[in-house]
């Protein structure tokens, strides 16, 4: 398994500071289960799967201490993933239970501006070009504004590092809104339904004043859904109704890699535990761009209907 212990994106000082951010959350470990022998039930489940693209590649370890990792590496996102897993009570598919510490979908990073008439957002293109559908808004008051803009077009596929939205008057933007698609969980399983945007999960922020503010997105929230269940057909994973890759064997030398590359630090990392930095995140510190910034924490979390999502995006494919 990969030796790198860091969910990135592409490199911007931006997902530096989400980097920091996120080895210095806090949250509880699972506690790890009793070892008890596997069943053959489990134990069919024991090896490693790879599954390779043109472009991207993501690999599985399922051991026998039932841990498992996750890895994706494609574009411009590389991501593990670990946690724990169990027998689903069908007897025939494993259900994953993710350890990881509570991250924000949407963060935002201000720089009061006093004596400023206008609060200026900039919205950062690299991670933002892995969310669904991004919409955005701003509102003088705490009520919902009734419309909200995607901030893309469907055609956007060339990204620049920054999008400034025009400057709005402080009073007029005391709050402001970002979300993105989000599959209906109810549906199910591979159905067109969950599949589709039907609902918009939005976050709400509050600003006390102008401000300069950064917006990005954490392409952790949707790259994998590690609650569909896991079940083999012959030899072959499948998550949910897709089909992953192809098991095989793991040594005792690759199963020691998955924990010491990956189950291990994202335990460490969900429990709030210090890491040293790796090679690019110390630039949060000094890059001018996020000195004097502080994160804003979401004081709302709530789902727009589709139906209010209207209007041009604010930034037109071919305005870049």
């Amino acid at each position: 398994m990969p030796k790198t212990h860091l969910s990135t994106q592409r490199p911007t000082v931006f997902t530096a500071a989400l980097a920091f951010l996120l080895f210095t959350a806090s949250t509880m470990t699972p506690p790890v289960e009793a070892a008890t022998p596997l069943t053959p039930a489990e134990r069919a489940f024991v090896g490693e799967y790879v599954q390779s693209g043109s472009e991207t590649q993501a690999q599985m370890a399922v051991l026998d201490d039932r841990t498992f990792c996750f890895a994706f590496m494609g574009g411009s996102v590389d991501l593990l993933l670990a946690g724990h897993w169990k027998l689903a009570p069908d007897g025939k598919s494993l259900r994953l239970n993710e350890v990881k510490a509570p991250l924000q979908p949407f963060p935002a990073f201000a720089r009061p501006t006093e004596g400023a008439a206008n609060s200026v957002f900039e919205i950062d293109g690299y991670s933002m070009s892995n969310a669904v559908m991004p919409v955005f808004a701003y509102s003088a008051t705490s009520a919902e504004p009734a419309e909200f803009r995607r901030l893309f077009a469907d055609m956007h596929n060339s990204w620049a590092e920054r999008y400034p939205l025009p400057p709005v008057p402080a009073a007029n933007a005391r709050y402001f809104y970002i979300g993105s698609s989000e599959n209906n969980p109810d549906a199910p399983w591979g159905s067109a339904a969950r599949n589709g945007p039907k609902r918009y999960k939005v976050v709400q922020y509050e600003l006390r004043g102008a401000a300069k503010v950064l917006v990005g997105f954490n392409a952790e929230q949707e790259l994998i859904d590690l609650s569909q269940p896991v079940r083999l057909v012959g030899e072959m994973l499948h998550l949910g109704s897709q089909p992953f890759a192809k098991r095989r064997p793991i040594s005792a030398e690759r199963a020691e890699e998955a924990r010491e590359g990956c189950i291990r630090p994202m335990f460490d990392q969900a429990a709030g535990k210090p890491r040293k930095r790796g090679e690019g995140e110390e630039h949060y510190e000094t890059d001018p761009e996020l000195k004097g910034r502080a994160e804003l924490v979401p004081i709302k979390t709530f789902y727009v209907d589709p139906a209010r999502v209207k209007g041009a995006p604010w930034f037109p494919g071919g305005a870049f």
